[in-house]
């Protein structure tokens, strides 16, 4: 069954930022697959839809609310009646509205029903380039999307100084450091460039330090104030404690803290695993042997004013 997973890719971003151009540009690319793409416009009218519907037959469109919340169970319901087709696509293509928090989402992807016959490949984020740095110290969506995606698309650079450009990509950077960044000026990508980049995961550490080690980003390099706090450790965690350690924090924090993502060490374990967690949704599982490399715990925390010492506190009860 899991070979058998329909792909799907989730494209996000701000309003404006050019997600439907971006996408018209992977249909254009995608046109030897059965393609389907699920259009979500914050309105009882979906213009979008007819921006992309001379590339494709198959839409739909679910409006008058965001499928990260008001629609989440009519897009569950859109994706069972994919599964019922005749003939069932080869890839999926989700525009989101341009406010959607892209977390929930994400997670939904992860609900056991779901992840058995769909395979979320991708989550790209298009950023405009005029207006990206604005949004994220006006906007609290931007930043949440930002954080979640795999790969951000720095759209709209044909004017852009190259230096600017070194300046916007270091600025997505701080603010997503798992995520792959590139550049475009025109909406047009390379469908195999909207893969993650699995190096972009924190690696565990080579030579682990003794006690705990973390920091964060300093506040004068983030004045819209998402920023990354990497956590590291040597000691191992009991699984079950961490699960719910990070679960309660997630949602008393659920407006500052995005997403987790890294690799820990657990306690009575020779595997290591991998920790995700992103909207209202936590995944920790395993993800093989450590080889060659001594057990250690690295993981990455994205959101809003986060402090090395708040993970710290929050962590610390789960070490054993």
């Amino acid at each position: 069954m899991q070979k058998d997973r329909i792909k799907v890719y989730l494209l996000t971003g701000f309003l404006g930022a050019g997600k439907t151009t971006l996408l018209n540009s992977l249909l254009q690319q995608s046109r030897d697959h059965r393609n389907i793409v699920i259009e979500n416009e914050f309105g009882k009218v979906n213009i979008d839809a007819a921006l992309v519907a001379a590339q494709i037959e198959n839409i739909y469109e679910l409006t008058a609310g965001c499928i990260c919340c008001s629609l989440d169970n009519e897009l569950l319901e859109v994706l069972g009646n994919i599964l019922r087709l005749e003939e069932r696509p080869d890839q999926i293509f989700i525009e989101t509205t341009g406010i959607a928090d892209a977390g929930n989402i994400i997670g939904m992807f992860t609900l056991p029903d779901v992840k058995a016959r769909f395979q979320l490949v991708s989550t790209i984020c298009v950023a405009d380039a005029e207006n990206v740095e604005s949004r994220l110290e006006e906007v609290t969506e931007v930043g949440k999307q930002l954080s979640c995606a795999d790969v951000i698309v720095l759209n709209k650079t044909k004017d852009l100084p190259v230096t600017e450009l070194v300046r916007l990509q270091a600025l997505l950077e701080n603010v997503n450091p798992l995520a792959y960044i590139t550049a475009t000026a025109d909406g047009q990508v390379v469908l195999a460039d909207m893969l993650p980049q699995e190096g972009r995961v924190p690696a565990p550490a080579l030579t682990p330090s003794a006690g705990i080690a973390s920091c964060d980003t300093p506040a004068e390099k983030t004045p819209h104030k998402i920023n990354n706090v990497l956590f590291e450790s040597p000691q191992p965690f009991d699984l079950q404690m961490l699960a719910f350690v990070l679960e309660l924090n997630f949602n008393v924090y659920t407006d500052q803290l995005y997403r987790i993502k890294g690799y820990v060490a657990v306690k009575d374990s020779p595997e290591k695993y991998l920790v995700q967690s992103t909207g209202n949704y936590l995944t920790i599982v395993p993800a093989g042997p450590w080889g060659d490399t001594p057990p250690s715990s690295t993981l990455v925390f994205i959101g809003k004013g986060l402090k090395s010492a708040t993970i710290d506190r929050i962590l610390r009860p789960a070490l054993r």
